[in-house]
């Protein structure tokens, strides 16, 4: 039965989408596509997933940047086909062939996704700040979190799991690090953003709103139920949020599904010849 659910998620899902939706909606809304704007979302797509292999490659020193590229490729790959961050296994799972030990690759990786929450969150504080001021004071609080994470281990217990933590922020972890895991996720983040503004044309909408759609869809993929290749649970997470505040939930589960699709056919163009690559050890 557990293997069927992420099926029966998107089936109920597509019927849902189809009677909010009209197929023929459905279908206006890919061919008024602009092609030059698909491409440019693809760039800025590709973008974001080159500061996120940087951000790798400052945590996994002795790899080239097309191992980092490669390994991030196919586990975002790997991500959006498997259900509940299981294809997050895949990143271990190439590390290891590329010789690194497990107790480093989970640290480092814990590390890498723990950056990408502060930014995401930090972003989002900043897009919402001038609706409500004090939020930038919080945000602030996170820039200076983010930056000076690698003081905080003081702070970890000595013994315990927690302490191999503690060990190895005390020995990796430094001020130049943090800065630029930070920037990196931000700029990853961003990048992708500026791929949804590109391919729905987005531009006049409040951009606070669109980004608000924008982290619920990225945070999606941590349910610990997920459809299959994330239809159903991405949109939802993407048009609720908005739905709250008052927008038409048949117009952003439209637009989610759009950039939805979108993403998954990018993380393929980059994830298949990075995982082929890989698991033949060409790289």
């Amino acid at each position: 039965m557990k293997k069927f659910i992420p099926l029966l998620l998107t089936l109920v899902f597509l019927a849902f989408l189809l009677y909010f939706v009209p197929f023929k909606e459905l279908k206006e809304t890919f061919r008024r596509l602009n092609p030059s704007d698909v491409f440019l979302a693809f760039l800025f797509y590709s973008l974001s997933q080159i500061f996120r292999s940087l951000r790798w490659k400052l945590l996994l020193k002795d790899f080239t940047f097309l191992q980092s590229f490669a390994i991030n490729s196919a586990n975002i790959m790997f991500n959006n086909l498997l259900p509940a961050r299981t294809g997050e296994l895949s990143w271990f799972y190439y590390a290891k062939r590329l010789g690194v030990n497990l107790s480093y690759s989970l640290w480092s990786f814990f590390l890498g996704r723990l950056y990408d929450l502060l930014s995401l969150s930090f972003l989002l504080l900043l897009s919402l700040s001038p609706l409500y001021k004090p939020l930038l004071f919080l945000a602030l609080f996170l820039l200076f979190f983010s930056l000076f994470f690698y003081r905080l281990y003081l702070l970890l217990p000595s013994s315990g799991r927690l302490s191999l933590l503690k060990n190895f922020v005390r020995r990796e972890a430094s001020f130049r690090l943090c800065a630029g895991l930070f920037l990196l996720s931000s700029f990853s983040s961003l990048s992708k953003f500026i791929s949804l503004l590109l391919l729905l044309d987005m531009w006049g909408v409040a951009l606070h709103r669109v980004f608000i759609a924008f982290l619920g869809g990225e945070l999606s993929s941590s349910l610990p139920l997920h459809s299959f290749m994330g239809f159903g649970t991405y949109e939802f997470a993407f048009s609720l949020p908005l739905r709250f505040l008052g927008e038409s939930l048949k117009d952003w589960l439209k637009m989610g599904f759009t950039f939805h699709s979108f993403l998954l056919l990018s993380s393929f163009f980059w994830g298949i010849p990075s995982a082929l690559l890989l698991s033949r050890g060409r790289l």
